[in-house]
């Protein structure tokens, strides 16, 4: 059972963060984030394929035991499709910038993988930052994908809908919310760089 991790590179990621952490500071929580959500998903039971076009990635996936598959450059949809078909059997895609993600929320997904049964967690703008199953379905990315895809379900999913799930790194307000939760503590070093932090 493997876990797809879309991966573009570190240096050019988290572009919205731009008014508050320099270039160098948002490729550092880039990596921090992606190292997050890979041990969330080892920890969780989980294979990690790592999809990437970036050397930088490449050579960082390999630290977590990580199949590495070429990003085609068509987009996420082919991204993660190649991730899937790449591996056997149930398979999940996870986003690497989700900085609440545990290894709780990974294991109860795998219990429901395990037992036969799509799961799927919605972005709080409607898109999916989890969705995975036993067999191949058509991906439909973007805005309002969480619908799309639970269209294409072919039996009811289980609705992951923990804050762990649901927050990703986009903008400042993310980073600041996701640093005041429980889970976030880590992210204070980050925050610390904010300005009127």
């Amino acid at each position: 059972m493997h876990a797809v991790i879309p991966l573009k590179g570190f240096d050019i990621a988290k572009g919205r963060l731009a008014p508050v952490l320099d270039h160098q500071q948002r490729s550092s929580l880039a990596r921090a984030t992606a190292d997050h959500v890979a041990s969330a998903c080892a920890e969780g039971g989980f294979d990690l394929t790592i999809v990437t076009g970036d050397e930088a990635v490449t050579k960082w996936a390999t630290g977590h035991s990580a199949e590495v598959i070429p990003d085609p450059a068509q987009g996420l949809d082919a991204a993660c499709n190649a991730g899937i078909a790449a591996g056997t059997g149930s398979w999940i895609v996870v986003h690497g910038d989700l900085p609440l993600l545990d290894a709780a929320t990974m294991r109860r997904a795998r219990d429901v993988l395990v037992a036969g049964r799509p799961v799927i967690a919605p972005s709080r703008d409607g898109g999916t930052n989890l969705l995975g199953g036993k067999s191949r379905i058509r991906l439909s990315y973007g805005p309002g994908s969480f619908h799309r895809h639970l269209a294409v379900l072919s039996e009811l999913p289980d609705v992951l809908t923990g804050i762990e799930s649901i927050i990703e790194l986009d903008t400042p307000a993310d980073l600041s919310a996701a640093a005041d939760l429980p889970g976030g503590a880590w992210l204070a070093p980050f925050m610390s760089q904010c300005p009127d932090t």
